[in-house]
């Protein structure tokens, strides 16, 4: 019986069939290639990391269209309700990562979908931009600090009990307590700043009074109090201001437009006082709220550890554009380039430098100029712009630049030969660029 089972097995009594994949390959069709070609694309996987953008946007309190909205009353309430409406601080924005798995579409297609995917994300995170409009106070920023601040009371204590036992329970405690009344006095102090501080700027684009609004801004940046009495301080001097060019603007702008325009700019003056004398003393207490509450959140977070500075000085990226290894000896030279006289020689482009030991100066290499400071206090002390250099010898002791009248703009003093010769032929090479570039306009 055994033997007649095998005798079934397929294969046993004869030779098996071929294994071939396909019997008749030229029955299979050729691509179209007609089809332009890049039209679909394959993907074995595709994945664009998770992003996370911060959404900030300020609403400039300037315009080019003064005159234009100051004839429009319709425009002036528009323009003063978007001032007020139309700042954005922090929004946080996260999207999820897009993932593709033996995909074959084509460049539309994809287009399409992942610009889906950020529009979806984008309207499901809506609620975050509109909750950090300053109009309303920001109450994203609010609820992040308080609920921070709520977490801190149960993690800090926590915390100081795997750390140090029993014997930390109270000082986590004392902590987690200072930490939400910190965070929550920094959150409704920061919100009422961000209210009063749109309501002012809203108002004061309706004053006309565009003396008056660069002043307010003026003062705005330099008020930036540390504590509580500071802002209250500050916050007083503003309303006072205020007050003061509230009466002020009756009386004097009808005399400027008087003087302006005649008859209509008289009128218009007077239209600018009125206005001025209702609205200036309410912007001028919504200031008072803004800077005090400034100082009341800065008194939070008074003694907080200063943030971490810069590491190291922004690197120096040439001309050319060729990003090289770090130089903290090129960096300097561009920040002391940067430095001289206030940031007049800013705009230079920076090249090379040396000091200059025995007589304390510092002789910067520009794309256009050579530029010597002294180094106590980075203060000009000659410049020779190659427009006006006519020779650059190479002496004993130093470098002597005359211009093309032969009269001598200054001396580089270098003692050393090295930095002597180096320095030279770094001048003489930009200087023959710039020569050759003048005489490849010129013609």
């Amino acid at each position: 019986m055994e033997i007649l089972d095998m005798t079934k097995i397929k294969g046993a009594w004869q030779g098996l069939d071929e294994d071939v994949l396909i019997r008749e390959p030229n029955l299979i069709p050729e691509p179209d290639k007609s089809a332009p070609p890049g039209q679909e694309i394959y993907f074995e996987g595709l994945l664009l990391q998770p992003l996370r953008f911060i959404v900030s946007f300020v609403r400039a309190e300037r315009t080019t269209q003064t005159t234009t909205i100051s004839r429009n009353p319709i425009a002036t309430v528009v323009h003063a309700f978007t001032m007020a409406l139309g700042n954005i601080n922090g929004a946080p924005l996260e999207f999820s990562a897009l993932i593709l798995s033996d995909a074959r579409m084509s460049q539309s297609m994809l287009t399409d979908r992942i610009f889906r995917h950020y529009r979806q994300g984008v309207i499901q995170q809506l609620y975050k931009i509109l909750g950090s409009i300053d109009f309303i106070g920001n109450p994203v920023g609010l609820f992040t600090n308080v609920s921070s601040g709520v977490m801190d009371i149960f993690y800090e204590p926590y915390d100081g009990v795997i750390m140090h036992g029993g014997e930390g329970l109270g000082t986590g405690i004392a902590k987690g307590a200072a930490s939400f009344l910190k965070k929550t006095t920094f959150g409704l102090a920061d919100t009422v700043t961000r209210v009063t501080s749109s309501f002012g700027k809203g108002l004061s684009s309706a004053t006309f009074d565009s003396e008056y609004q660069s002043r307010r801004r003026l003062a705005q940046r330099r008020n930036n109090p540390r504590h509580v009495f500071a802002g209250v301080a500050a916050g007083g001097s503003a309303m006072l201001d205020s007050l003061s060019s509230a009466v002020q603007g009756v009386v004097v702008k009808p005399v400027e437009g008087l003087d302006r325009e005649g008859g209509v700019g008289f009128a218009k003056g007077v239209a600018k006082g009125v206005a001025g004398l209702f609205v200036k003393p309410v912007v001028g207490v919504t200031d008072l709220f803004s800077i005090t509450a400034t100082g009341v959140r800065n008194t939070a977070t008074m003694f907080d550890p200063p943030d971490r500075g810069r590491f190291r000085i922004p690197r120096h990226v040439p001309f050319d554009g060729v990003l090289k290894s770090y130089s903290s000896r090129e960096a300097i030279g561009q920040q002391w380039l940067r430095e001289v006289d206030d940031g007049h020689f800013k705009h230079h482009v920076y090249v090379a430098h040396i000091e200059s030991e025995p007589n304390r100066q510092v002789c910067l290499l520009t794309s256009t100029a050579v530029i010597c400071a002294w180094t106590n206090k980075l203060r000009l002390c000659w410049e020779a712009s190659f427009s006006e250099v006519g020779t650059v010898s190479l002496e004993e002791n130093g470098i002597r630049v005359l211009d093309r009248k032969r009269e001598e703009i200054g001396f580089i003093i270098i003692t050393e030969q090295a930095d002597r010769e180096w320095f030279y032929g770094e001048v003489s090479k930009v200087i023959g660029s710039h020569n050759a570039m003048k005489r490849l306009e010129s013609s």
